[in-house]
């Protein structure tokens, strides 16, 4: 709109027509009557009716207790029914404690010989291959093994990608070449029951390396069941020296846990470790639900039993499966393994077991059944293959206990009774038999002993333990590797797949192997070898029929008990699942990982 202005001191003419002044007029004057009757609405209903809030107090407090009680009701009844959308269970966090027997000499997996050191070594180190908790093996560091071109003689095993040891360095072939070199060097005198002498292992890349066996293992994964030590921190040090390295005290793992501190303490006479692990947040798979983990070790049952009794630790697998406890909340779980205990007659003994007839003479002198007792009756083990490996076997009969047969024997082989001692040139014939001091083994090893001296044996008992421990000794370099027996009462691995070979073979008699019993028979050798590298079914189960026939008549061990599990643990902790099958007592690390000692309070999810 334009306005025409006048000059100076004079009003401006608007241009707003006089029609257009003429429809403002009763526009404003609604507009106006419109705000005096609201402003009269409000006065009337609402100021003026104010005063009569007093007459009505009673009922608006009412009102406003009534809405107060509600209120109330419903915080109390979200209270009483959050459980129903809430649960307590185990959470994140914590310290979980085991006690286990015998010293920490070493950290390095490929020496351990204790079970302290065994326990160690699952918990700080990953294997190449490891059975799952189905009893099947499985890749750990290994992300897959595979035969090449179809050939159960050539395996190509690739390494997982972003797999570290715990200082950062990567995993990588060049370690794992490193490691095999090691197992195999006589100088390093390592505790790992493989054998890739044989083998040539070519390496393809940074993750991948292959194997070219002699001849076809159609079951060569389990041969990967070790695991591996760092090229970047041993590779510089002579294998003979690698026992005595520093890394034996603070190891650098590639496992769920990681080395943290360890802690040395006066125990009445004898020393207790305390040894601490935590977290490995560069273990491949993730972290544990555990802060850590704390292994106390003793160097005797009673003090593992008394450790568990005052709760110093949260749980043991070395008690036996009939103790008793003062102690509240005490839980157990028993599980069957693929292990078990053998007498290992040796073969070379100059003490007669080089002939046939005097180990025939003492499976069939002793009456296994008195041995085995009524805590063993139910776990009777008669062969080196379990059922379970490979069923369908035919096993072959054992002569039955006959103590006069037994004497029959001993006399045909050249040897003569005085009285009820054995003589041979006027000398009474005597045997050393070892064995590792526990509790489930003593009753068995005293009832054997007794066996023999009925037969007519004198026995030199040498039972290898807390002395022979205190002193810095250890088993397998003082008694096993040298051979230091003439029978030895063992409990020995059976693996996840039928293959006794590396215990019967001959090639495995010697201070490296683990053919305990110096067995050595070339038709023996042949069914074991063709057994383990055939792909036809019936082929192989006959071949380990005609060793089982073999073992039965030269007697190079006898089976005495299948060994289990009994792990007690306080009932407020979370340990392995019940579901979980074992080859041996260190698989209850299996899944350590889902371990927990806290509990919480968490939603239910649907």
């Amino acid at each position: 709109m334009k306005l025409n202005l006048k000059k100076s001191g004079q009003k401006a003419e608007s241009s707003t027509s006089p029609k257009q002044r003429k429809i403002r007029k009763p526009v404003t004057r609604h507009v106006r009557e419109l705000n005096e009757k609201a402003g009269k609405h409000f006065d009337d209903f609402f100021v003026k009716r104010w005063k009569n809030l007093y007459s009505v107090r009673l009922w608006i407090l009412e009102w406003g207790l009534l809405c107060l009680v509600v209120l109330i009701l419903s915080i109390v009844q979200i209270s009483w029914y959050s459980d129903a959308y809430r649960s307590v269970t185990f959470v994140d966090g914590g310290d979980f404690s085991e006690a286990t027997l015998g010293k920490v000499n070493s950290m390095n997996p490929l020496y351990a010989s204790t079970n302290s050191e065994k326990a160690l070594a699952r918990l700080l180190f990953a294997n190449l291959m490891s059975p799952d908790t189905t009893g099947h093996m499985k890749g750990e560091l290994a992300k897959q093994v595979k035969r090449v071109d179809g050939s159960s003689s050539k395996w190509r095993l690739t390494l997982r990608d972003n797999i570290y040891w715990s200082d950062g360095e990567p995993i990588a072939s060049d370690d794992l070449l490193y490691t095999i070199d090691l197992i195999n060097d006589e100088r390093a005198k390592t505790t790992v029951a493989v054998n890739f002498e044989s083998i040539k292992i070519e390496k393809i890349d940074d993750k991948t390396v292959e194997f070219t066996l002699p001849s076809p293992y159609n079951d060569f994964t389990d041969s990967l069941e070790f695991p591996l030590v760092p090229k970047h921190i041993l590779g510089d040090i002579d294998p003979a020296l690698v026992y005595e390295a520093n890394f034996s005290k603070e190891p650098i793992g590639s496992g769920v846990f990681i080395y943290n501190a360890i802690q040395t303490s006066s125990l009445k006479n004898n020393a207790m470790q305390a040894v601490y692990l935590k977290r490995n947040d560069k273990y491949f798979l993730g972290g544990t639900r555990l802060n850590s983990f704390t292994l106390k070790t003793y160097d005797k049952i009673a003090d593992i039993k008394q450790a568990f009794e005052y709760e110093d630790v949260s749980a043991t697998a070395e008690l036996d499966d009939n103790m008793s406890f003062n102690r509240q909340s005490v839980a157990k779980r028993d599980s069957l393994l693929n292990a078990g205990v053998y007498a290992f007659l040796n073969n070379e003994s100059k003490s007669g077991l080089s002939d046939k007839k005097v180990r025939q003479a003492i499976q069939q002198g002793i009456d296994i059944d008195v041995v085995r007792g009524e805590e063993y009756s139910k776990r009777e083990l008669d062969y080196p293959i379990l059922d379970v490996q490979l069923e369908g076997l035919n096993y072959p009969e054992l002569k039955k206990y006959d103590l006069a047969a037994a004497k029959k024997l001993i006399e045909d082989a050249g040897y003569t009774y005085s009285g009820d001692k054995i003589m041979k040139d006027g000398n009474p014939v005597s045997l050393r038999v070892a064995y590792l001091d526990n509790t489930e083994l003593n009753s068995v090893a005293e009832r054997y002993i007794a066996g023999l001296s009925a037969l007519g044996f004198e026995v030199v008992e040498r039972k290898f333990g807390e002395a022979d421990i205190l002193a810095g000794q250890d088993f397998y370099s003082t008694v096993i590797q040298p051979r230091n027996y003439d029978i030895l009462l063992y409990e020995v691995n059976l693996g996840v797949s039928v293959d006794p070979f590396v215990y019967y073979n001959s090639h495995q008699a010697n201070s490296h192997g683990w053919n305990l019993s110096n067995y050595s028979n070339p038709l023996a050798d042949d069914a074991l070898l063709s057994a383990r590298t055939t792909d036809d079914a019936a082929l192989r189960k006959a071949k380990y029929e005609s060793f089982l026939s073999y073992w039965a008549e030269d007697v190079p061990s006898i089976g005495i008990y299948r060994s289990d599990l009994s792990y007690y643990y306080s009932d407020n902790v979370q340990i392995y699942s019940e579901d979980v099958r074992m080859t041996d007592e260190y698989d209850r690390f299996a899944d350590v990982r889902d371990f927990a000692t806290q509990k919480g309070r968490v939603n239910i999810t649907p």
